[in-house]
């Protein structure tokens, strides 16, 4: 099952033009790694998927639901507002800056999406919380606010946060660039095991063995435009653009 179409994805900020028709597909059960150098639209790619960011052109489905629809596409949006809203609430979003209450410890940083968005009663809430900090190893710090977690710690507990809505699809967008060497390896390690799990993920990452060792695919994008989509033996071992040499050179 197709589980995300983007199909000639347009988008500007004033003039400047991010993506140039993107088109991409991404299964159910898929890891995909999204790597490419800074500026690249990597991260805007993300936030058009989730509606974070409204497209200028092309077509946006998930799990064959037409959610948006943009330009002269000939198509319209076949979801209803209700849909969308279902749909959205199915996709968990990791972003790089953490983006927890301060105010909250990690265990209402967590219930607080199921209760307010979902509904739910607070103490099927906080048994999904609990299960999913025990997931991230972190449910000793339950009753912790994040002023006294790592930033490991903290980017595991938007990590649960996101798990506890119970999606289909997980975002990462860079989920280490903002962590200190030594603290990437736990967070790594918590979407390792998503990956064991089938779950559909797509990573803007810049770590690249790990994005050889856990992607079906990768995906290089650069100046707004998706060079190259290829397993990850075929991405280092035999990269088609001279760009991705280039990129790759650098990088490792």
């Amino acid at each position: 099952m197709t589980m995300i179409r983007m199909s000639n994805i347009h988008k500007y900020f004033g003039s400047l033009h991010v993506l140039k028709g993107v088109s991409l597909e991404v299964n159910k059960g898929e890891i995909v790694s999204v790597i490419g150098p800074s500026g690249s639209g990597k991260s805007t790619l993300l936030r058009c998927m989730n509606q974070l960011e409204k497209i200028d052109g092309g077509i946006l489905e998930i799990e064959g639901l037409v959610v948006e629809a943009a330009g002269n596409v000939g198509v319209k949006v076949s979801a209803s507002q209700q849909q969308v809203r279902d749909t959205y609430r199915k996709m968990g979003m990791v972003f790089q800056s953490f983006n927890l209450f301060p105010h909250m410890t990690a265990l209402e940083n967590v219930i607080e999406a199921p209760i307010t968005v979902n509904k739910m009663a607070k103490t099927d809430a906080v048994k999904i919380a609990e299960r999913q900090l025990a997931k991230v190893g972190l449910l000793d710090k339950k009753d912790t606010y994040p002023s006294k977690l790592s930033g490991g710690q903290k980017q595991r507990v938007a990590i649960a946060r996101a798990l506890a809505m119970d999606p289909d699809i997980m975002l990462f967008d860079e989920p280490t660039s903002a962590l200190d060497p030594e603290l990437v390896g736990e967070v790594l390690g918590v979407i390792k095991k998503l990956a064991e799990e089938h779950m559909t993920m797509l990573i803007v990452t810049h770590e690249m063995g790990f994005a050889r060792e856990i992607s079906d695919r990768i995906i290089f994008m650069d100046n707004g435009e998706i060079l190259e989509d290829a397993s990850p033996k075929e991405f280092f071992e035999k990269p088609r653009h001279p760009r991705i040499k280039t990129f790759l050179e650098k990088m490792l």
